[in-house]
């Protein structure tokens, strides 16, 4: 009994095995990716937890005021990033 392989061409076949060879790669690659980002979710959500905590405990207002002070700190060791200087002008 004839299938539809038979009225294939040898290169179609061919691109037929190949295709079924890489399939159980990409799946274990997708597999893979999928637990990556689960972990990466997994982190994300326990950082905001860990930030929600400390604010509670902290208050946020507290932290508010903290980051602001890092920042000011931050912007008088190295004001910009291209070392533009932020007073004065530079002709």
């Amino acid at each position: 009994m004839s299938t539809i392989f038979d009225a294939m061409p040898v290169k179609v076949l061919e691109e037929l095995e190949r295709i079924e060879t890489t399939i159980p790669e990409k799946e274990r690659q997708a597999f893979l990716l999928q637990a990556d980002a689960q972990d990466l979710r997994l982190r994300h959500e326990g950082i905001i937890a860990s930030w929600k905590a400390r604010a509670e405990q902290e208050g946020l207002d507290n932290l508010i005021a903290e980051r602001q002070r890092l920042e000011d700190i931050a912007w008088i060791f190295d004001p910009l990033p291209t070392r533009i200087p932020t007073i004065g002008i530079v002709r």
